[in-house]
């Protein structure tokens, strides 16, 4: 069965533990692939009742996050963080290893 090597910050497993207390499914799907044409890759996170028997999971303090076979190329050596800035605050998922450069102008 494959693997992700996938780092989850403390900050990213506390809000996973808080979302944890209140569930709304059995897990939370986190999934990766090109977003457009151009190469840039985009992330999703999304509330999972099941996994299938080809799912990657990544056991958290809150939540087990699971992972498609589709997504783990994206995220292997990636890192999902949780932020609170001024205007925005929610999950941030970053692997320096996927190239993110856009040349089509819409991002």
């Amino acid at each position: 069965m494959p693997t992700v090597d996938l780092q989850i910050t403390e900050a990213a497993q506390s809000a996973l533990e808080q979302l944890g207390s209140d569930r709304k499914a059995d897990y939370v799907r986190l999934s990766a692939g090109q977003a457009c044409g151009c190469g840039r890759i985009g992330y999703q996170m999304q509330w999972e009742p099941t996994k299938v028997s080809d799912d990657v999971v990544v056991s958290t303090r809150g939540l087990d996050l699971v992972i498609g076979p589709e997504s783990i190329e994206y995220l292997h050596g990636g890192r999902v963080d949780y932020r609170r800035e001024q205007m925005q605050e929610g999950f941030v998922i970053e692997n320096p290893n996927i190239s993110t450069g856009c040349s089509c102008g819409s991002h």
